[in-house]
Order: structure tokens, then C-alpha cells, then sequence
């Protein structure tokens, strides 16, 4: 049977170059937030991977890991048209929550996180400001809900296929955010 050979390559995925990022130790991170709101949920990490606790039943819960609250929303790079998901802890996502309730929608506003020293676990600081962005140049903000349960290969029977619940996510752990001449890496 002869290959499909065609001379286009396929749409991209509804994800595609979307990438899940964390705020790095050494440098801090700055984007224009494309979402209108925060979305969290109670997580695990486990096996260097952050997971759903999946409630009442969680294997992850039933073996005394206790669940940490964690937040998302996107970000536009400041340097290019690049668009990624923040991932924050409660602590984090605090100022975020508060911009949003003072002002009713984050999408157009700055976001400035930064460790509050070099060591990679030490606390978030972020701050959230007015920026006077064109809301019309701004990418659709990600359907947080359908990127993290795609993310975390939840399918919709809260299964994995394999009868385990939630298997960890593909995750690239971290994004140093880049200036114009330097390209963002991840570790």
C-alpha cells in the first residue's frame, strides 16, 4: 500500500506550540495574560509531574499525598507571538486572583512572576498590572479546561484506558523567558 503523499502538511492541533510553563529560578517571567480569568485546581506532584487529585477516591490522596492548589492561565511573550500556560501556586495566584476581582477580567494585563531566590522550589512573587495592549492583537486565549484535561490525558470517564486514574502529564518543566535575541529554552 502506497503512503498518503500530499504537498501540505496537516491543520495544527488546537494546542499545537502551546507550551505549559513554570517560573523559572533564575530568570523572571513577563507576558501579556490572553486569559479572561484564572482556572486551578487541587494537584499532586508526583513522579516530578503535576496531576489532577481526582477527589474523594484519589489514589494519590488515599496514600496521604496531600493535594496543593494550582493555577493557570496564558500569557502572550512580550518578545514574539508566542503564547504559553502559566502554572502558579495558591500563593502565586493570589495577586492574579485579586486583579481579577478588583478589575473583572485579566486578559490585556501584565503578569511579572519571579522566585524569591535562585533556589528552584523557593516562592512565587507575581504582579499584575494595567498595560496598555490592543486586546484585538492578543491570540484567542486557550481553553484552559480542554488544555489541561488534553494535557494530563484525562478522557472523559476519568480513566486512563488502563483502569489507572490520571497518568502524568507531558510536561516541559520549565521556560526561561528570552529577550528578542535570545530563544526561550526549557530544562
Amino acid at each position: 500500500m502506497d503512503p498518503a503523499w500530499n504537498d501540505r502538511p496537516p491543520p495544527p492541533t488546537e494546542f499545537a506550540g502551546i507550551r505549559l510553563i513554570r517560573v523559572s529560578p533564575t530568570r523572571d517571567l513577563v507576558g501579556i495574560i490572553t486569559s479572561h480569568k484564572l482556572t486551578g485546581c487541587p494537584t499532586h506532584y508526583v513522579h516530578r509531574r503535576t496531576q489532577p487529585c481526582t477527589g474523594a477516591n484519589c489514589v494519590h490522596c488515599l496514600d496521604g499525598l496531600q493535594p496543593r492548589w494550582h493555577g493557570y492561565l496564558s500569557i502572550r511573550s512580550p518578545y514574539s507571538e508566542t503564547q504559553y500556560v502559566v502554572e502558579l501556586t495558591s500563593l502565586a495566584a493570589g495577586p492574579v486572583a485579586d486583579y481579577q476581582d478588583r478589575h473583572g477580567d485579566l486578559r490585556g494585563a501584565r503578569l511579572h512572576a519571579k522566585r524569591s531566590s535562585p533556589k528552584p522550589n523557593s516562592p512565587v512573587q507575581t504582579e499584575v498590572l494595567p498595560h496598555d495592549t490592543d486586546l484585538r492583537t492578543l491570540p484567542n486565549e486557550v481553553n484552559m479546561r480542554k488544555y489541561l484535561t488534553m494535557l494530563w490525558s484525562v478522557p472523559s470517564d476519568g480513566q486512563n484506558g488502563q483502569g489507572n486514574p490520571h497518568p502524568g502529564p507531558n510536561i516541559r518543566d520549565t521556560i526561561h523567558p528570552s529577550t528578542p535575541d535570545d530563544p526561550p529554552q526549557t530544562s
